[in-house]
């Protein structure tokens, strides 16, 4: 660990990109295509609402820690505030999810990974894969947690550039007509059940409530900072999540959205749909880096908060040796468990 750079206090911005890549993942793609039952007006409200509503949620988790102090985290608070069984199944259930992220993310760097090396003549052992994209990542989080965010922006300003060079054609050619007229008989009213369809969606897409903890010992304490980073994160993925819905249901009518869900759903019928508006033929490499950059992001920004979550919780001291056994606990099982088992396309969906 570098001890001078723990001693340093990084930018807002550092902040909200970390926050950013967290929220904003590949899962972003499959947006319009859930929202196109209820369409452009209703699912820009839904969006507007729920982003509203889960950064108010992070800033009372913030204002739950800052009543304990740096290095508190949700086990701390959850043992003060709730019985004890309770408070063991809420940090179980968050243990398991994190853990079961950083498994997919592993997964998917090495399937995207692999994926980009055989375009340009090279094949590697997918095991091989999972073993450095690890040790690569999961150094830089022992490191510094500074370093890790740092990080974490470059590989979001990353896929920020290539979404811009992949799909700005889309929004200089928007059709108002599509955006704005119901397509179906009844008005937006008549769409309306489809919104109980967006909501869990909507939800995890602007999950960062894991980093809270590790952005108010980030910023030594100053709450201002931690608020202004939520404000900056939080923007980022709705103004990205808005120009992506914008883009494609004002270039795709509604029943072009029937026809993807029904050859599965998934980018590859999705992006065909958009080579009928878009010429471009970097389209899908642009994709697949933007796929990796982003596997990239949702890793780091899960893993610092599972990291900084079991260095607090089992009293390990903030140095080398206590953030190596935090490290081994956070990236060895999830690791095990990619080389043992046969990858899947879990973690590309996020």
């Amino acid at each position: 660990m570098n001890n001078s750079a723990a001693k340093k206090e990084p930018s807002i911005m550092v902040g909200g990109f970390m926050l950013g890549g967290a929220m904003i993942g590949a899962g972003m793609f499959s947006l319009p295509t859930i929202m196109a039952g209820a369409w452009f007006i209703n699912s820009v409200v839904i969006l507007l609402i729920v982003c509203f509503f889960m950064f108010h949620s992070g800033i009372y988790i913030l204002e739950c820690i800052s009543k304990y102090g740096s290095g508190t985290n949700y086990f701390f608070i959850s043992k003060e505030l709730l019985p004890k069984w309770a408070c063991y199944i809420a940090n179980a259930a968050l243990i398991f999810v994190l853990y079961i992220l950083i498994y997919a993310y592993i997964s998917a760097a090495g399937s995207v990974i692999k994926e980009a090396a055989f375009i340009y003549g090279f094949d590697i052992n997918l095991r091989l894969i999972f073993f450095v994209f690890t040790l690569i990542l999961g150094a830089s989080i022992w490191w510094s947690g500074i370093g890790a965010s740092r990080l974490t922006s470059i590989f979001l300003l990353i896929k920020i550039v290539l979404f811009v060079l992949a799909f700005s054609g889309l929004f200089l050619i928007v059709k108002t007509d599509l955006l704005l007229k119901s397509p179906v008989e009844g008005g937006q009213t008549s769409l309306l059940p489809f919104i109980f369809i967006i909501i869990p969606y909507a939800i995890t897409s602007f999950g960062y409530h894991g980093n809270v903890c590790s952005l108010y010992k980030l910023y030594h304490e100053n709450e201002r900072k931690v608020v202004k980073s939520c404000v900056i994160g939080c923007l980022l993925a709705l103004v990205l999540y808005f120009l992506w819905i914008l883009g494609t249901m004002g270039n795709l009518p509604r029943t072009e959205f029937l026809t993807i869900i029904n050859k599965g759903g998934n980018l590859d019928a999705f992006i065909e749909s958009l080579y009928s508006v878009l010429s471009s033929p970097h389209i899908a490499s642009f994709l697949l880096w933007f796929s990796i950059s982003a596997v990239f992001c949702s890793f780091l920004g899960v893993a610092i908060g599972l990291f900084d979550y079991i260095l607090a919780s089992l009293n390990f001291q903030d140095n080398p040796s206590g953030r190596m056994k935090s490290a081994l606990l956070c990236f060895l099982p999830p690791l095990i468990l990619c080389t043992d088992e046969s990858p899947n396309d879990f973690g590309k969906n996020h």
